[in-house]
């Protein structure tokens, strides 16, 4: 316990000199974007657990000496002062160094953990003391919990004042009611024409109108968002998932990707399919999965290399971040686009091409970090090659030097070799009815003569004789 204390302390002091001495930084907690994506590139760790370090070191070894130094003798477990770091971190800098001088005062190397669970309640508790606490409205945030790949479900959390999230239930729930009470209506009516908010299109065949439980979910999932006087944006929102055609096919049941990254049953996979008019072909490399290439000559990419696009970097592509690419990222040239002299710039090409999300896009354009890709990888080269494998691109971090590779599909040999062993079976079947056939035609044929009745006689004149 005191020797992971001690390496605790020392990863932490690193950090935080690392973060104090960066020349990029300055030692300032609110730009300490570029030193995480540098701590994130050398650690091999996301952007955002990255953040969390940086934040945590400079708390630790610059506001909180005294409890940093228990930790260094080994005398302070390092999961305690992991959740003393957590208790502190919506606090003010004033704040922490209180927190810091009455946990110091304790007599921490022989105290339980329930003992200084107590203490820093106690301390946090006295250091906040007199203060207006956050007021509900910061705690305003939706998000996307409790994926579950195998059932193919996802909850939606929505967080915020009391009397806000209880007019939302209250709302929706009266708008619930109006459509239980209308589709009651119809049924009992035998009124023609599309029943509301009938997802599955079933109610008909039940009898039934649907429970107010799922009348809230296809109201709240179903509804045009009101969003006046903002005009509506010109690209509507789209969900790629992209699925096997063996999974099509029914040839195996290998799941569908959602924006690449979440998988979906075969069946819900089939059953998105089935309903929808237009599908997309996405060609990938049968052996690695790599997206297959296609071109543009203007600055804006075509709506087919931004679909691309999304399937190779379904995250952000700088190293370490996994900021979503669906809505707030945007394409980033990677050998500058020349607007002047196009021919003298940066292609518009998947090989010149990433997403980056909004932060990292700035930190690019500020000449922060420097991405770069090999132009052998690049198909509009005179031999028009291109690798087999997804493209690699070297970024420059200051001193640090890092590799990333684009996304690729995963599932491309699974149905490659499924398409093999399918193949393999139709040809083997093949060959085993070739080889019946020509048996039959080397089997001696059998005795055909006809066989001709006696004719009549007198005592048999008639047939039968």
């Amino acid at each position: 316990m005191r020797q992971r204390a001690r390496l605790h302390a020392q990863h932490l002091r690193q950090v935080a000199v690392f973060f104090r001495e960066d020349p990029e930084v300055q030692g300032l907690l609110k730009d300490a974007d570029l030193t995480a994506l540098k701590i994130a590139t050398g650690l091999r760790c996301s952007y955002l657990q990255a953040t969390s370090q940086v934040h945590d070191a400079y708390r630790a070894v610059e506001w909180m000496p005294l409890t940093f130094e228990y930790l260094r003798r080994g005398d302070l477990p390092e999961a305690w002062h992991r959740s003393l770091l957590r208790r502190v971190r919506r606090l003010s800098e004033e704040q922490v160094r209180q927190v810091d001088a009455r946990i110091a005062e304790v007599e921490l190397p022989s105290i339980s953990l329930a003992t200084f669970d107590k203490q820093v309640s106690v301390a946090v508790a006295l250091a906040t003391a007199g203060t207006l606490p956050a007021p509900p409205s910061s705690s305003r945030d939706v998000e996307v919990v409790g994926v579950d790949p195998e059932v193919g479900t996802a909850s939606l959390l929505v967080t915020g004042p009391i009397l806000e999230i209880t007019g939302l239930a209250h709302r929706l729930d009266l708008a619930a009611r109006t459509v239980q009470k209308t589709q009651r209506a119809m049924l009992e009516d035998g009124t023609e024409g599309p029943i509301p908010f009938d997802l599955d299109e079933s109610l008909r065949e039940n009898g039934r109108a649907a429970s107010l439980r799922a009348l809230r979910y296809a109201i709240l999932t179903h509804s045009i968002l009101d969003i006046d006087p903002v005009q509506e944006t010109r690209t509507p929102f789209k969900l790629l998932v992209t699925v096997p055609v063996t999974t099509l096919l029914g040839m195996d049941d290998s799941p569908a990707m959602l924006e690449g990254m979440t998988p979906i049953p075969a069946e819900l996979a089939r059953d998105l399919a089935g309903k929808e008019t237009t599908w997309q072909r996405i060609l990938t490399d049968p052996i690695t999965g790599a997206h297959l290439p296609v071109d543009a000559t203007t600055y804006q990419p075509s709506a087919q290399m931004r679909l691309q696009l999304r399937l190779r970097h379904p995250v952000c592509a700088a190293p370490g971040c996994t900021r979503s690419t669906v809505l707030a990222a945007e394409d980033d040239h990677i050998i500058e686009y020349d607007h002047d002299h196009p021919a003298r710039g940066g292609p518009t090409s998947l090989w010149n091409l990433h997403r980056l999300c909004w932060q990292h896009h700035q930190l690019k354009t500020a000449g922060l970090i420097d991405p770069d890709r090999d132009p052998r990888d690049d198909p509009a080269r005179e031999d028009r090659t291109t690798p087999a494998g997804p493209l690699e691109t070297t970024w420059k971090i200051g001193p640090l030097r890092a590799r990333t590779r684009e996304h690729t599909d995963l599932l491309t040999p699974e149905t490659v070799k499924t398409l093999d062993q399918a193949w393999t079976l139709h040809q083997r079947t093949r060959r085993v009815q070739q080889a019946l056939a020509n048996q039959d035609r080397t089997r001696p044929s059998p005795d055909t003569r006809r066989v001709i009745p006696p004719g009549a006689t007198p005592e048999y004149p008639d047939p039968p004789y």
